[in-house]
């Protein structure tokens, strides 16, 4: 069996393969008695067929013909014609392989068989088998290429996961729900989350002000967007909300295409030293300045931290239809730790590769949101990915960033669930420091200034689950430390600065 290997994703998420694979692995993954009842039953009793159509397509057959039989009989019942033996085998007149098998009369003895009545118990072996021959034939083709030396290792990689990301991707759709069996799901939901049984979300008990703008917590299966121009703290409030989800028992993957994991643990170690009471800057850990006693608090940190379920990953390059593949084996590695995750943050959005390649780029970047919202959903997890911000917001006075904003495509506000961004007042200020010998200005310049000093707005511009909402958070930009509103007042401010 020879071909091309093509994973484009149809309509249904479902993907077409044709490509080589061991004929006796595909034929093993066949069962077309199985088939051939499905066909019977379809014929037999017209009222089988939506149901059936819900969750086979013609490719789940590994009889040509009957993924043939199988559209006709669906395209008969879509135009309220009757799909009987005689009437479906009327357009196939002149196919040579019904009319080898016997034509009408052959379709009338699949109706009547025996095995015709228990057809449709069939379906889910079918679709089970279906997704197995589409692996072996993706493995087969794959391992043709493997052996291309001239073919890049990571491209390989990416078709085989591309492919087994389609069979995931496939096998996550679910049912239709009935509306009392929604209502009562709901119902059962808020009682738990009532009693306290179950949280309503992810939520970060060291930063309040985190969970009031995602509408009360981070929901699985939601895209959450962070934007904000450079110099805001964009990272500094991913960080500050990866590690203090990994510290309330949620896993996190933190995925970084914009700088090394090296860089961002010298923040988390300025920030982290910051909270044990320590002077230093970030600049000092940079640097190698740090004092014997710092080293001693790092080492309580390190044993502190280490159970915490926060993983990073930095790739070289990254295609957005592989982010499915690899928070999937996080998953599972985390599940063998009694660790479900929860949380993957992705640093930036703009730095992933397309899907595909488009002719402009605000179409890649509407496929790449779109994608990792299905994957979001798909897996169960929050997806919180930092977006860039149009220079346009430094050509207005009011410089608080909108929905508009949101550089490269109107598809990222459409396909969040979650808008957030960073502002900081003081960033600005600082470039409009009056003369000191323009007294007035000055004075009302270090009033404004004051206000600001060490303030970060994080606000949401849209909620899917909640009302848009404005905070402040403290933001000690040399020691990348992002703290609560309440940070003097509850007593964390009065260590050594």
């Amino acid at each position: 069996m020879t071909g091309t290997f093509d994973s484009s994703f149809e309509g249904d998420g479902r993907a077409r393969i044709k490509g080589r694979a061991d004929p006796a692995v595909v034929a093993a993954c066949a069962d077309r008695p199985a088939e051939a009842a499905v066909i019977g039953a379809l014929l037999r009793d017209d009222r089988l067929i939506d149901e059936a159509a819900d969750k086979l397509r013609s490719e789940d057959f590994s009889d040509l013909l009957f993924g043939q039989v199988f559209d006709a009989i669906v395209a008969m019942q879509a135009s309220e014609q009757i799909a009987t033996p005689i009437t479906v085998a009327q357009r196939f007149l002149g196919d040579e392989d019904l009319s080898s098998r016997g034509g009408a009369r052959y379709l009338a003895e699949l109706a009547s068989s025996d095995r015709a009545d228990r057809g449709m118990g069939y379906v889910d072996h079918l679709v089970d088998l279906s997704r197995r021959r589409f692996l072996a034939i993706a493995a087969g083709e794959v391992r043709g290429r493997a052996a291309d030396t001239s073919r890049p290792i990571d491209a390989v990689v990416g078709d085989m996961e591309g492919a087994l990301a389609s069979v995931l991707f496939w096998s996550a759709s679910r049912p239709a729900i009935g509306f009392a069996q929604a209502w009562d799901s709901a119902i059962k939901k808020i009682e738990a989350i009532g009693t306290g049984q179950v949280e309503r979300g992810i939520v970060i008990p060291e930063l309040v002000e985190w969970n009031d703008i995602c509408g009360g917590g981070m929901f699985m299966g939601q895209l959450i967007l962070l934007g904000g121009r450079p110099g805001m703290g964009k990272t500094a409030v991913a960080l500050t909300v990866a590690r203090r989800t990994a510290e309330a028992g949620h896993g996190v993957l933190f995925i970084s295409r914009e700088m090394p994991v090296e860089q961002l643990m010298m923040r988390i170690v300025a920030d982290m030293l910051f909270e044990a009471g320590s002077s230093a800057t970030l600049d000092d850990v940079l640097n190698g300045r740090l004092a014997a006693e710092d080293y001693r608090r790092a080492a309580q940190i390190r044993d502190r931290i280490d159970q915490w379920p926060l993983v990073f990953e930095e790739p070289a390059t990254l295609n957005a239809n592989r982010i499915g593949p690899l928070i999937r084996r996080h998953q599972r590695e985390l599940q063998q730790r009694g660790v479900k995750l929860g949380l993957v943050v992705v640093d930036y959005l703009g730095l992933l590769d397309p899907p595909t390649k488009r002719s402009n780029r605000e179409q890649e970047m509407g496929d790449t949101s779109r994608e990792m919202k299905n994957v979001a959903r798909a897996t169960g997890v929050t997806m919180l990915a930092l977006a860039q911000l149009n220079r346009d917001v430094e050509q207005r006075d009011d410089k608080r960033p909108l929905l508009s904003d949101l550089r490269d495509s109107g598809s990222l506000e459409q396909d969040a669930d979650t808008v957030i961004f960073a502002y900081r007042a003081e960033y600005y200020l600082k470039q409009t420091e009056p003369d000191v010998a323009d007294v007035k200005k000055r004075e009302a310049w270090e009033i404004d200034m004051g206000a600001e000093r060490d303030r970060l707005d994080i606000y949401s511009a849209k909620v899917r689950q909640g009302a848009p909402t404005r905070r402040k958070v403290y933001f000690f930009g040399g020691r990348q430390a992002i703290r609560s509103g309440d940070y003097y007042r509850s007593g964390g401010g009065w260590g050594p600065m």
